[in-house]
Formats: structure tokens, sequence, C-alpha cells
């Protein structure tokens, strides 16, 4: 009996620091991260890999040679320079969508990570970066922009 009432009040306590003014209300589900992913001058080469590292050592990759292939955790799309997402089949990579002539000029990916996570881009002519994640306080969906030739990343 002693050691259910020393329970109780641990017990409240977890309850309260999950769910004081200091948490956010991030029921249901949402993506961990917002990212956009863009040149200064330039679309994206069509070879272009995005990839994701999670949890310690959870990996995915989204490419731009293969935008519909199965995804968990990576959930990336064509995005215009003025940050409007492109509507699915209008605009992709080479070969993406049968048009070679068609220019990616931004990505907006999704990433559902479950916390921190690190994301690295492989394309011809990029110079190879690490770019760390990290959820905020107070935030559900932390949105980023990365522009990629950029001498610090962004």
């Amino acid at each position: 009996m002693a050691r259910s009432r020393l329970c109780w009040p641990l017990l409240f306590g977890l309850l309260a620091i999950g769910c004081g003014p200091d948490h956010p209300d991030c029921t249901g589900p949402h993506a961990d991260f917002q990212v956009l992913l863009e040149l200064r001058d330039g679309p994206l080469a069509p070879d272009t890999v995005v990839h994701v590292t999670y949890g310690g050592s959870g990996m995915e990759d989204f490419s731009l040679m293969n935008p519909n292939a199965d995804h968990e955790v990576v959930f990336c799309r064509p995005a215009s320079l003025d940050c409007g997402v492109v509507p699915d089949g209008s605009q992709g990579a080479a070969g993406a969508t049968g048009a070679d002539d068609s220019e990616v000029d931004a990505l907006y990916c999704e990433l559902w990570t479950g916390g921190f996570a690190s994301l690295e881009v492989h394309a011809t002519g990029l110079t190879l970066m690490t770019y760390n994640l990290s959820p905020r306080e107070h935030v559900c969906t932390v949105a980023e922009t990365i522009v990629l030739d950029s001498p610090d990343g962004g």
C-alpha cells in the first residue's frame, strides 16, 4: 500500500511534464521537419539524391531519378522557387515523368523521423555537406530552407 501511494505523485508529475504549457499540442500525425532544398542559380541536377539518417541508424533516400519509389520517412516533391509545391505530375526530373526537358527548381521534403535527423544531398556539382536537423521546443514541425550551393549551407 505504501508503495502505491509513492507512485501516484510520480505518475501525476510525469503527466504534468508531458502535457504542460512547455509542450505544444501536437496531436495527430505531423512531419517532424519540412525542408525546402534549392540552389541559388539554377535547377537541381537530375541525379539529386536526398539522404536522411534518423533514429541513430535508420536511413532513407529520395532520388529525383526514381521519385515514385516507396518511402516511409522521406517524402519529397518538386517545388517552384517561390516556395510553391508543384502539383504531382506537372514537373519532375529528367526521365521521372517521361519529359527529358523537365527541370526541378527546388524540392519540398517532409521528414517523418520521430526526432533528430541529418540530411545530405548528393548531386553532380554539389559539395557534400551534412545538415543536422533538430526538433525545437514549442514547435511541432520545424521548417527549414537549405540553399545547397551557399557557403554556409543555408
